[in-house]
């Protein structure tokens, strides 16, 4: 997983600071903000690098004869398409799976944890459909939506988080994710845990730096 101390948050706004009352804890508060902003990104990344990607998407979609087999699309490779209608947004991945006749095209969108609020649920239901339903005719495959949370294990649990605003079908865990694609959950999940304890180490470490924490937390440790 991305780790705090390489953290270089772009947003300098100061929020964290008037939350806190204090620059150096603001500061820090970022930093963790940034990195599981990063982590994100980098699942996306280790996912990618793991299954066969389609190169240019307008030329597979164009192709004839596809090899049976996954492929993968990211978001980068969706945006550049001029065959497919991108306004409103696009999701993280296209899927295609191909074996013999049976063709299909599994849009996901990719997330790290699986609690929205209403509005954001509700938009991310609203963009990934509507990307379909712009999309569906110049697709030569079957086509499903799926939400996944990478790391929830329960279906119903993501439609909860999505505040019921996608359905049990549309709900996909990270283990149904990585059985499409045919990669191994544990082992990317276990990569990504790699970097828990300096995240820990650093966290702490920068924390008794701030004298008034410092105090603070000998004070709680003394009652």
């Amino acid at each position: 997983m991305a780790r705090i101390r390489n953290a270089d948050p772009k947003n300098k706004s100061g929020a964290y600071e008037r939350l806190f009352g204090n620059a150096k804890l603001g500061a820090l508060a970022s930093k963790v903000q940034s990195t599981v902003i990063s982590a994100g990104y980098e699942l996306e990344n280790m996912i990618f690098d793991m299954v066969k990607n389609v190169g240019e998407l307008d030329d597979f979609l164009k192709k004839k004869n596809v090899e049976d087999g996954i492929f993968l699309a990211r978001k980068k490779q969706i945006k550049k398409s001029k065959i497919l209608h991108i306004s409103g947004g696009e999701p993280d991945f296209m899927i295609f799976k191909k074996n013999g006749d049976q063709k299909f095209c599994y849009v996901v969108e990719l997330k790290d944890g699986h609690a929205f609020d209403t509005k954001k649920a509700n938009a991310e239901k609203l963009l990934i459909r509507g990307f379909v339903e712009r999309n569906a005719k110049h697709i030569p495959y079957e086509i499903s939506v799926h939400f996944c949370a990478f790391n929830q294990s329960n279906r119903q649990a993501i439609c909860e988080g999505f505040k019921n605003k996608i359905t049990i079908n549309e709900a996909m865990t990270g283990q149904e994710f990585c059985d499409l694609l045919e990669i191994n959950y544990n082992d990317i999940v276990n990569t990504r845990r790699a970097d828990e304890p300096d995240n820990v180490e650093y966290l702490l470490s920068e924390l008794v730096k701030i004298e008034s924490v410092r105090n603070r937390l000998r004070e709680l440790l003394d009652n």
